[in-house]
């Protein structure tokens, strides 16, 4: 019996602290291996979720998918948790610094809507009208309604996926259906000429980004 406490207390002291963790986390980081870092904060938030330095374990791994691996969307995910769920944390105002600070390239409101209408009748003769849901972190729908007059004529929903650093367009929800008909309609870097190739109701298409920073002049239409 002795030896098995001896045993036990051996384990339970060479078992690695959250406190611990976080620093050779930072090393990792400061050695280039992210991978290692990444797997250490996700250790501390999942198996030490009631310590003292979540937070900063949230915070850095926020960091991390923002700066390193570029993935806006899980950055903003960890900086969004620490603004909800540590408000009185030290790094309560960073993590809000930190979501400004990911792009957010999809750019949909949950529970917005866009109303568009024709010139002339300024809007009573037709309307599209677009409404946007939010269905998780990186899943959003627009359901659009064509109206004449006060009558539906068209009526139609499409999914939008931030997978990594591509948003993709689907009639179908990407997350559970397994389908590779799908339109990509956007995709990082956000650099002058870079192009990608996808299809788009059944015709191959490439996008271009064009240019970086054109102003745009509006000099006739109405919306509202």
């Amino acid at each position: 019996m002795k030896f098995i406490i001896l045993l036990l207390f051996f384990i339970y002291s060479c078992a690695p602290s959250p406190q611990r963790l976080i620093k050779q986390a930072v090393r990792d980081e400061q050695k280039q291996n992210y991978s290692s870092a990444e797997q250490k904060y996700l250790t501390i938030i999942v198996k030490y979720s009631t310590s003292d330095v979540v937070p900063e374990a949230k915070y850095r791994l926020g960091l991390l998918y923002k700066d390193i691996f570029k993935d806006y969307t899980q950055a903003q995910l960890w900086f969004s948790k620490i603004v909800n769920e540590h408000k009185d944390s030290q790094f309560y105002k960073l993590a809000q610094i930190g979501i400004l600070e990911s792009p957010d390239y999809l750019g949909i409101i949950d529970g917005n809507k866009v109303v568009l209408g024709d010139i002339e009748s300024l809007g009573k003769n037709m309307q599209f009208v677009t409404e946007y849901k939010k269905l998780d972190f990186d899943l959003y729908t627009a359901t659009t309604k064509l109206y004449a007059g006060e009558r539906t004529i068209r009526q139609y929903t499409k999914f939008y996926y931030k997978d990594g650093d591509m948003i993709k367009e689907s009639d179908v929800n990407l997350k559970t259906s397994k389908t590779d008909k799908y339109t990509i309609v956007f995709k990082l870097p956000i650099q002058k000429n870079n192009s990608w190739t996808t299809e788009k109701e059944g015709k191959t298409v490439v996008y271009t980004i064009v240019d970086t920073s054109l102003t745009v002049k509006t000099k006739k239409g109405y919306s509202f």
